[in-house]
């Protein structure tokens, strides 16, 4: 038989007004049931990150959590996954430091729905990860401002991941190989497909340029879009700790690992769940999207 979580109500605490929450109580290395894995949607599609802390999550286990939100996707289209393990993305500080904002995978046609982080090793000082709520950051645009947003779309790539593609002879994602890493386009308001809520879907990191616009124009524009974003009234910051997991929105938000933590180990493991095509006001649902 099955050990199933039963809970009536989770334990879910805010940690800012607008982004983020700590969930208490539950050990996901237990299967969660219907009843709360709905919960855990509910709360993730309102707080856009959440955050368990203690856990004791193998890779295998790590990756069968994941699983009951959705459909798992390879560890990541360029960067080797963990040995033994194609769905775990190791993220080792020895190795690389993500320490700029970004969403992840915007350069796909489908980037992932979201992303679930633990955390195998921390430093005893620093090494936090900050979020931003993208909705939130949309909802403080002028009106003006967010009904010209509306009708934007932007292009997002990466010519060193397209380099890298190249020398690998291409890349697995959505189940089908990919001879190149070609770029794809987003609408610059994303809407999410839960709550209906808009929110800026483009970040420094992959966004290259706003279709339609010149170059010092789109620069521009984006430019002051990244800054707007990144207002710290937008923002949680979580303090890391061995075993702590986070589950984040990667429809809605956009993260920044910060790297101050000098020679210390920080070592995690990502999943990520496959995501549908972006659609917004520029670029409606449509049935086969």
């Amino acid at each position: 038989m099955v050990d199933v979580v039963i809970v009536t109500e989770l334990d879910i605490r805010p940690i800012s007004p607008v982004i983020g929450a700590e969930i208490h109580g539950l050990d996901l290395a237990r299967p969660l049931g219907e009843a709360v894995v709905a919960q855990v949607r509910a709360a993730l599609a309102h707080h856009l990150v959440l955050f368990f802390p203690d856990q004791d999550l193998s890779p295998e286990v790590q990756t069968d959590f994941a699983r009951q939100f959705g459909e798992v996707t390879p560890a990541h289209p360029v960067i080797a996954s963990l040995e033994g393990h194609p769905e775990v993305l190791p993220i080792d500080g020895r190795e690389d430091r993500a320490s700029w904002w970004h969403t992840d995978v915007t350069f796909l046609a489908t980037p992932p729905l979201g992303s679930i982080l633990h955390m195998r090793e921390a430093p005893t000082v620093g090494g936090d990860t900050m979020w931003v709520s993208l909705q939130a950051a949309y909802d403080a645009l002028s009106e003006p401002m967010r009904t010209f947003c509306d009708g934007l779309i932007a292009w997002h790539h990466d010519p060193w991941f397209a380099a890298d593609v190249e020398a690998n002879g291409g890349y697995e994602w959505d189940g089908k190989r990919h001879e190149k890493l070609l770029p794809t386009s987003h609408p610059v308001v994303r809407t999410h497909p839960e709550t209906g809520r808009n929110g800026l879907f483009v970040n420094s990191q992959f966004t290259r340029f706003v279709e339609g616009f010149s170059p010092l124009e789109s620069t521009a524009l984006l430019d002051l879009l990244y800054r707007h974003c990144q207002r710290p009234e937008f923002a949680c910051r979580f303090r890391w700790t061995v075993g702590a997991v986070a589950f984040w929105d990667n429809r809605a938000t956009m993260h920044y690992a910060l790297d101050d933590y000098g020679d210390a180990l920080r070592i995690a493991h990502r999943v990520t769940l496959r995501g549908p095509r972006p659609y917004g006001p520029a670029r409606p649902l449509t049935p086969s999207a």
